[in-house]
């Protein structure tokens, strides 16, 4: 029985060996699998988000090109077209300066029949809102387009009147003499003005001198338009 403790020995080591090796090479292959399986997922996870960087990157063309498709459709149509509207809106608005062929009247305290008449009403012998008002109004019958008074330009909410002895137009206090511009036709306009407030100051003696102008540039208006209670219909 003895001769067979060594031979039995030396087939257990032997086993055992062989057993230690297969296990030992049978872990390295299971770890390699996961860190392999691992290194792919991360691969399938990398392509993916490239390939999702790429649609979006195709999405952001295909918008880009659509963008200038419309844009140059839109410069050659529509958008010209309501550049055109706005344009002239501000233009209807006195939101813009304006030139173009008109008048130039300008008005003067009767100083001089103030100095021959001291002890008379001073009153009667300047110019008065009123007077401006009025002619004002004149020259939009005449077709003016365009007005401004000493450089204040007239909108819609534009207002001319006498705080004490001082003119206001647009909250602006102006003082004479007084150069008010008007762009139109200008025989329409001196038509209009001639036999009405321009031709009774000539009657009082008022400094008053009108002239024609080819290219008469009127400022556009400076102030705010504030609307709090008419909105679009």
């Amino acid at each position: 029985m003895r001769k067979y403790v060594l031979p039995l020995t030396v087939v257990c080591i032997i086993s055992g060996f062989f057993l230690a090796f297969q296990l030992k090479v049978q872990t390295k292959s299971t770890n390699y699998d996961a860190v392999s399986q691992k290194n792919a997922n991360l691969i399938n996870v990398i392509q993916a988000l490239e390939k999702e960087i790429e649609n979006q990157e195709n999405q952001i063309e295909t918008m880009r090109n659509q963008l200038n498709e419309i844009q140059n459709q839109n410069n050659k149509g529509k958008l010209q077209d309501l550049q055109q509207e706005i344009i002239q809106a501000k233009i209807n608005a006195g939101l813009t300066p304006v030139i173009g062929k008109g008048i130039i009247i300008t008005l003067d305290d009767n100083k001089e029949g103030l100095l021959n008449a001291p002890n008379d009403d001073p009153n009667k012998y300047i110019i008065h809102y009123e007077h401006l008002l009025n002619l004002v109004n004149e020259l939009k019958i005449g077709g003016a387009e365009a007005i401004s008074i000493n450089g204040q330009r007239l909108v819609t909410t534009s207002e001319i009147r006498c705080v004490g002895n001082l003119i206001l137009i647009n909250t602006t206090r102006i003082a004479p003499p007084f150069e008010v511009c008007a762009i139109g036709s200008p025989k329409l306009m001196v038509e209009s003005i001639s036999l009405g407030q321009l031709d009774l100051l000539k009657t009082a003696h008022y400094p008053v001198a009108l002239a024609e102008k080819e290219n008469l540039t009127i400022p556009a208006y400076k102030g705010e338009l504030q609307f709090k209670y008419a909105i679009p219909q």
